[in-house]
């Protein structure tokens, strides 16, 4: 009798959430996975244990109403089970479109559905690649068919969902790009190189190499959307987006494991993006970005201007980085309870016979 109630009781503890809204794609996978049919072949048995003449009235209403709740368990698990294969469907109809650079796409619906669901479900695919997210995708126009008779309240019954879909820059910029990586990670990174000596490379050249630009009405410099890396390499400099992305396909080129992180600085609320790095067994943030300072200087007036770079967030600990803006923190993002053990030193602008240096 005990051990009946027990298994039924451990129906109750199902990690299952209330609504189908903002579950993730594992947390999805695993409600999938519940084998229902096992669960009402135990609530069955212990249905006919109610019968049982040793069982008491009072053990028996209690017996009753657990088997109730468990039976409203299982109806709400295969309810969302239905949906979350439903969403899984439409993912996996989405996914190759992006991963082939289409521009124009339909996708088959076939359920009563928001268009708002729809284009979480699009955003859910675009965020399985972080440096797709960041990097490569624009933005998405969603149009839908839609059968008014199979509408059930405010959800419309949607045939199909039609996509346009604009990439920050073309297949061909995007190979170019690639190719400058792996050629410019052969050509500087030597095999040998510690993790720090590595980071340390790309962080320079990234910082040298661009020049904050917010570009002009398109979002653009020199014909290159400003979020993407193919701006520091090809155009005249992007933002912070560029400066991460470009830092994670470089670093992801040599060998180094890596993380994207986005907050708001917290000297003016503009959202930001910057990088974590695991270096010798811990990890640290990154920032290029805030590495690469504004000088009140001529290009003209200073000989070797190129050579700036300064390290304020080179390697930093959680709580150094938050002296400086905000984290939006998940679960898996990695911890840095402390500053990398050593940092290189600040470049200076010196005056040596008139004129200005790095040095």
């Amino acid at each position: 009798m005990k051990k009946k109630i027990l298994l039924i009781l451990a129906l109750v503890f199902f990690m299952v959430p209330k609504t189908s809204h903002a579950v993730s794609q594992e947390l999805e996978e695993k409600i999938i996975a519940i084998d229902t049919n096992k669960q009402k072949e135990s609530l069955a048995r212990a249905r006919k244990h109610l019968n049982d003449k040793g069982v008491s009235q009072k053990k028996r209403a209690k017996l009753e109403k657990l088997i109730d709740k468990n039976e409203k368990t299982i109806q709400r698990i295969e309810k969302l089970q239905e949906i979350f294969k439903d969403n899984i469907r439409i993912r996996n109809q989405i996914r190759p479109h992006l991963q082939n650079r289409d521009t124009y796409f339909s996708v088959d619906i076939g359920k009563a559905i928001t268009n708002e669901k729809i284009s979480e479900l699009f955003l859910d695919v675009c965020k399985e690649d972080d440096y797709f997210f960041y990097g490569q995708y624009g933005s998405a126009r969603i149009d839908t068919t839609y059968n008014p008779a199979k509408s059930v309240g405010d959800k419309t019954y949607i045939e199909k969902a039609n996509f346009d879909v604009r990439y920050r820059v073309d297949i061909d910029m995007e190979y170019s790009t690639t190719n400058f990586v792996k050629n410019w990670v052969a050509e500087n990174i030597d095999p040998s190189y510690t993790e720090y000596a590595k980071v340390k490379a790309i962080h320079d050249f990234i910082v040298k190499k661009n020049f904050y630009n917010k570009g002009d009405r398109n979002e653009e410099s020199g014909g290159v959307s400003i979020y993407h890396p193919a701006s520091i390499i090809f155009g005249n400099g992007g933002v912070c987006n560029a400066y991460a992305t470009l830092f994670d396909l470089m670093a992801k080129q040599a060998g180094l494991k890596t993380r994207f992180l986005t907050g708001k600085s917290l000297k003016n609320g503009e959202d930001h993006m910057w990088n974590m790095v695991k270096v010798m067994g811990g990890w640290y943030h990154i920032d290029t970005t805030w590495d690469d300072p504004i000088i009140n200087f001529s290009d003209r007036d200073i000989e070797n201007i190129e050579d700036f770079v300064i390290y304020d967030y080179f390697l930093k600990s959680d709580a150094e980085i938050k002296k400086s803006r905000t984290i939006n923190e998940n679960k898996t993002r990695p911890q840095a309870p402390t500053n990398f053990p050593t940092s290189p030193k600040n470049t200076k602008i010196e005056e040596i016979d008139g004129k200005y240096y790095v040095r």
